[in-house]
């Protein structure tokens, strides 16, 4: 079945802020530490906090559309019927070398892509907290309630790290075997 024109789009926008978190996470420093610090480093503090809340209320409007697509929800929650047993051929013919077939289908993509929708809504849910966190503390170092938040976002940021590169990597290989992969990105 062919991906539906609001999820290719909220892909797409996924794509670009999530990268852009990634990528700004690895220099910025935090608005209250500022011995040696230089602006751009602290710019990139707060430009991911506010791409952050562009990216939660991305990770919403996917949620939403989820509720509302069964075979959305099917594909990346293929917990029962042919949707599991589709996991189980996916990863018999991974092991000979055979990609599965794009699209939303359940199976080992679907699966894998529904974990990574929970990974990115988790680094949602923490970051929004910190957020609320270090606004409320007037861009000083929050208290130490700002810990909590802190270490699972820190904690789920190596998740989606590691869940970057597998997806940049499949698609690649897909896109070897079949360039038809890349319409994801054209709404």
């Amino acid at each position: 079945m062919p991906w539906p024109r609001s999820v290719k789009w909220l892909h797409i926008f996924l794509a670009v802020f999530i990268t852009y978190q990634l990528m700004s996470e690895l220099d910025m420093k935090a608005i209250w530490k500022h011995v040696g610090i230089s602006a751009f480093r602290h710019f990139l503090f707060i430009s991911h906090m506010w791409v952050g809340i562009a990216s939660s209320i991305v990770i919403v409007l996917f949620w939403l559309v989820v509720f509302r697509n069964a075979q959305l929800r099917a594909h990346l929650f293929p917990y029962h019927g042919v949707y599991f047993s589709r996991i189980v051929k996916d990863i018999q013919g991974a092991t000979r070398g055979v990609l599965p077939p794009g699209g939303m289908r359940g199976g080992l993509p679907g699966l894998i892509h529904g974990l990574g929708l929970l990974a990115i809504s988790g680094m949602g849910v923490s970051g929004v907290v910190m957020f609320v966190l270090i606004y409320a503390a007037g861009g000083v170092k929050p208290g130490d309630a700002y810990a909590i938040p802190h270490a699972v976002h820190s904690l789920i940021a190596n998740l989606v790290w590691a869940y970057w590169w597998g997806h940049i990597a499949m698609a690649f290989l897909h896109t070897l075997r079949t360039p038809r992969i890349l319409r994801i990105f054209i709404p």
